[in-house]
């Protein structure tokens, strides 16, 4: 009879209203100049067109992302002059430290875009100027979103 009074419990409770943990997905990934993509490496990897002005320029993107928000341990944001957007100077976890230590490890790697995308919205693709260690700024972000990652972080 308990086993019975358990089953009903845990199916009642599961009809309410649930909170939805707040979803954002931030990637970073790997990308190259389309024009410049040439040779088997680029094989599999995706077109993405990006509007910078009033042109589009065509980036190829590496099938995995470097990070996502998942790599993200902390953070602290500013904000910009342009836009209303935010810079988020994130931590990153010990996985996310070594995966970008073995990236920027590579000096073809330094100088080389990186494209983030936050949701389904490619942000920038800027140059990987130095290595990275712990830290890294996100450009790009908007109130929104910063507050959409701190609830993913608060609540992982």
């Amino acid at each position: 009879m308990n086993i019975y009074y358990c089953i009903a419990l845990l199916l009642f409770a599961s009809c309410g209203t649930k909170q939805e943990k707040a979803s954002l997905s931030v990637n970073l990934f790997e990308a190259q100049l389309a024009a410049d993509a040439k040779g088997a490496h680029y094989a599999g990897w995706d077109t993405v067109y990006f509007a910078a002005s009033q042109d589009s320029i065509a980036y190829v993107i590496a099938p995995e992302p470097l990070l996502t928000e998942w790599n993200i341990a902390a953070f602290k944001t500013s904000q910009t002059d342009r836009d209303d957007q935010r810079i988020v100077t994130v931590r990153l976890n010990a996985y996310a430290e070594r995966a970008m230590g073995t990236f920027c490890s590579e000096a073809s790697n330094l100088k080389k875009p990186l494209g983030l995308r936050i949701g389904q919205r490619w942000v920038n693709f800027t140059p990987l100027l130095n290595p990275i260690s712990d830290r890294m700024a996100l450009r790009g972000f908007t109130a929104t979103e910063v507050e959409q990652l701190q609830r993913y972080i608060d609540e992982r």
